[in-house]
């Protein structure tokens, strides 16, 4: 497999920025092959190109073989040898919770004048309690996740020949080859290799996404499941077999409801076995850290409470959706609202699922003050345009409420709900707008 491409990731630069204003530890939190150390190589250059000295930021990863074995000692002496007390000290370090007790070292370290953290891990762990930034709430967490469809074009080179999105996203790409591509059918390839951007670049071969998304999952489950799994305890993951199986149902739920109990029940009819509630949701417990899944929490929308029964779970890759499940026509719709999840997740909303009376609202997005109603459908037609409108109707507060749904021109019904086409809608459709 060839390296990663480092392609500028904009967006997550100017939030950096922005973060490196403030005092507190910063954590970019992804799962693996998402371009985490291709991203802190260019917050290096960043920083460097800001302070116009290169001893400014040190660059510390944890993940080398060699590095796995300090000790919180050794890595607080890393810290002193490189600090300059004359400077603003960024130190960049990389999947530091290999190392036992680092959490004290850090507490150490950042003591000293002018001294900033920022970690990159692929654990959720990271965000350590033992932390005192973490315990008094001085932090900021980012996400880093795959390449959304615009940067999925970007890396692959494909420059817009004509634009028609709004005639149901048919724009027109050419690769550098030559090769023509509607919108759809670059967005049907993205779904299918996926956004991990340590694809060749260029490449949209099936084949290649199957055989990078095998090598995606196979690492994301041996290295942050499987061995940080087994350090951990009375909630160690011992048994290969159990996790991949409940991986498997938990793909095939995506876009549904479902409880710990209802995971334990279908796990335990694949593998002819029980499997207690408990261990199913330490297993679940321990494939969020790794962040190969996000939960999507349920809300009650009438109420304005969070309710403890049932989440939603949406794999962070469609590539791995399809290597775990295999991709079928029935699958459209939920990896459609998987990747309107993600889109949301991007643009800085905590994103829910909404319950109101017996109805369902596909997700509750709300970020800085306000609040977006989303449903996601894969055609809008009069079989299911009244259940798809229904439950947006029965909201009665003045925040936007959309359909995003493919096949279907953006517009606005005469209540006020917009329908927006779902390419253009991943392409950046901006969810604040009136569409006057």
């Amino acid at each position: 497999m060839k390296t990663f491409t480092n392609i500028p990731r904009k967006a997550y630069q100017k939030k950096i920025l922005n973060y490196l204003k403030t005092d507190d530890l910063i954590f970019v939190i992804g799962a693996r092959r998402t371009g985490k150390s291709c991203f802190a190589t260019q917050v290096e250059e960043l920083v460097k190109k800001i302070s116009g000295s290169g001893d400014y930021v040190s660059r510390i990863n944890i993940e080398r073989c060699h590095e796995i074995r300090l000790s919180k000692d050794e890595l607080l002496g890393r810290f002193y040898k490189r600090y300059e007390p004359e400077r603003q000290n960024v130190f960049l370090v990389d999947e530091v919770s290999h190392i036992v007790d680092w959490e004290d070292a850090v507490n150490e370290a950042i003591k000293l004048a002018n001294v900033k953290f920022i970690f990159f891990s692929s654990s959720r762990g990271v965000v350590s309690e033992r932390l005192e930034a973490v315990r008094e709430g001085r932090y900021k967490v980012m996400e880093m996740l795959p390449l959304s469809l615009p940067e999925f074009i970007a890396f692959h080179q494909l420059s817009e020949v004509s634009s028609g999105l709004q005639a149901s996203g048919s724009g027109i790409y050419r690769s550098k080859e030559g090769t023509l591509w509607t919108l759809d059918e670059i967005y049907r390839r993205y779904i299918s290799v996926g956004g991990m951007p340590v694809l060749d670049r260029g490449s949209l071969s099936f084949e290649r996404g199957i055989a990078v998304a095998d090598g995606n999952y196979s690492t994301i489950v041996t290295h942050d499941i499987l061995e940080v799994g087994s350090k951990s305890g009375k909630s160690a993951i011992t048994d290969p077999l159990l996790l991949r199986t409940i991986i498997t149902v938990m793909a095939k739920s995506v876009g549904s409801n479902i409880s710990a109990t209802q995971l334990g029940k279908q796990t335990g009819n694949y593998l002819d076995r029980p499997t207690s509630t408990k261990t199913v949701e330490s297993y679940v417990r321990a494939i969020l850290d790794a962040n190969l899944f996000y939960i999507s929490e349920r809300m009650d929308i009438r109420s304005d409470q969070m309710l403890k029964t049932l989440a939603k779970y949406y794999m962070v890759d469609t590539s791995l959706h399809s290597f775990v499940t295999g991709i079928s026509r029935d699958d459209e719709e939920r990896l459609l609202e998987n990747l309107v999840f993600f889109e949301l997740l991007r643009r800085g909303y905590k994103v829910m699922n909404g319950k109101i009376g017996q109805d369902e609202v596909t997700f509750v997005a709300e970020g800085e003050g306000n609040r977006l109603y989303v449903q996601v459908v894969n055609k809008l037609d009069e079989s299911n345009r009244r259940s798809t409108l229904q439950p947006l109707r029965k909201i009665k507060d003045n925040y936007p409420k959309v359909v995003v749904c493919s096949s279907s021109q953006t517009r606005k019904t005469n209540d006020g709900i917009i329908i927006v086409n779902a390419l253009e809608f991943l392409m950046g459709w901006p969810t604040n707008t009136t569409l006057q």
